[in-house]
């Protein structure tokens, strides 16, 4: 039988941004594992609200690459994260010689296409939304928080954890390469292990798809 699969917000947008035969590693592989679905899909309240301020992010990232491509002397970090820049770089060196009505147009499209295809997957992929955000564990989000920083991910990582506690073994599904990978999620299991025994937390089965092929 199929385990069920409790999905990490990356996953769901790089479904979202998957182009046949254009797009390549890991968005077709998050494409792939949505399109051929197994067991049930569970969403959580956090990585519903993840996603909801990743289409935000999005257009401002847009913004201010339209913007550096209007004036080259525009910097992109007066408008943006930190960890927000260097993707933006990309992107305006990707653009940065083409028309800029063309260029905005094709990024307006793209994300219309976008949430078109998140909108489709919670219609009809997702079989449970579970943990709303007002009943994650803030106790379990700190410990965990101790070895992850990123506390957008402290969040859903919780919820899984909070969620996992009431059922059979299921998988966490994630495409996280830099907090997330198995090697991380091991040495988070035994920093419970060792640090909160008393807990008996049981963990999801990590299917981080950044390290599948």
């Amino acid at each position: 039988m199929d385990k069920d699969s409790f999905l990490d917000t990356n996953v769901i947008f790089h479904y979202s941004n998957y182009i046949e035969k254009v797009s390549k590693n890991i968005l077709k592989r998050c494409y792939l594992f949505i399109q051929n679905k197994k067991g049930e899909f569970i969403l959580c309240g956090a990585v519903l609200s993840e996603l909801s301020r990743i289409i935000k992010k999005r257009v401002n990232i847009h913004k201010a690459v339209i913007g550096k491509i209007k004036d080259s002397n525009s910097l992109l970090e007066e408008f943006l994260s930190p960890r927000d820049v260097p993707y933006a770089k990309q992107l305006y060196e990707q653009f940065k010689n083409e028309d800029v009505k063309k260029v905005s147009l094709y990024f307006a499209d793209q994300r219309h296409l976008s949430e078109i295809k998140i909108d489709k997957f919670l219609k009809t992929k997702v079989d449970e939304k579970v943990i709303p955000l007002g009943q994650i564990d803030n106790s379990l989000v700190n410990k965990i928080n101790e070895i992850i920083s990123n506390h957008a991910d402290c969040k859903i990582l919780a919820s899984a954890i909070q969620f996992q506690n009431t059922r059979a073994i299921f998988l966490f599904v994630t495409a996280d390469g830099k907090d997330l990978d198995p090697n991380d999620y091991k040495y988070l299991q035994e920093h419970f292990e060792i640090n909160y025994s008393n807990e008996k937390c049981k963990f999801p089965e990590l299917l981080n798809l950044m390290f599948t092929t």
